[in-house]
């Protein structure tokens, strides 16, 4: 019967696949960065709102270079507890906004999300909001990965 072959050191083996994986962990995060160059979000706002608890919409421009669409699945943002994407149906009466599971992004193009078509709702926010401050968010695309964008507080023109 044969034997298993002797490894002078096991205890280099965990270390190198640690190692191993580790360097793809770094990979992957480098892939989901490199979208970036290609998905930008740009003029990211909210409106102030002096009340704690509120839902608020989460506006902005996604400018995608690539010729292949994307698309928006979440955004993470501190200063609410939940967020949702949301569109405005106008169907048959007044328009009325639902939630969708995601936002599409044109590929070679521009989207923009506003409060009368595609848009982030933030829920419960925690904090009052005054024009002038910024927060960061997290926003994850399918392709892209995750953009970590700066957020402005405007009054609500």
């Amino acid at each position: 019967m044969p034997t298993a072959p002797s490894i002078p050191n096991r205890r280099a083996i965990p270390a190198a696949a640690c190692g191993l994986i580790i360097a793809a962990v770094m990979a992957s995060g480098s892939m989901a960065r490199g979208g970036e160059e290609t998905l930008r979000v740009v003029d990211a706002w909210v409106p102030a709102t002096d009340k704690v608890g509120t839902d608020i919409p989460l506006l902005l421009t996604v400018r995608n270079e690539a010729d292949a669409a994307d698309t928006l699945l979440r955004a993470r943002c501190p200063v609410a507890n939940f967020s949702e994407r949301h569109t405005v149906d106008r169907g048959e009466g007044a328009p009325a906004m639902r939630m969708v599971p995601s936002i599409p992004i044109a590929g070679g193009g521009t989207t923009v999300l506003k409060p009368d078509g595609y848009h982030v709702m933030l829920l419960q926010t925690r904090q009052p909001l005054s024009a002038g401050e910024r927060f960061t968010c997290s926003i994850a695309f399918q392709h892209a990965g995750t953009i970590e964008t700066e957020v402005n507080v405007r009054e609500h023109p």
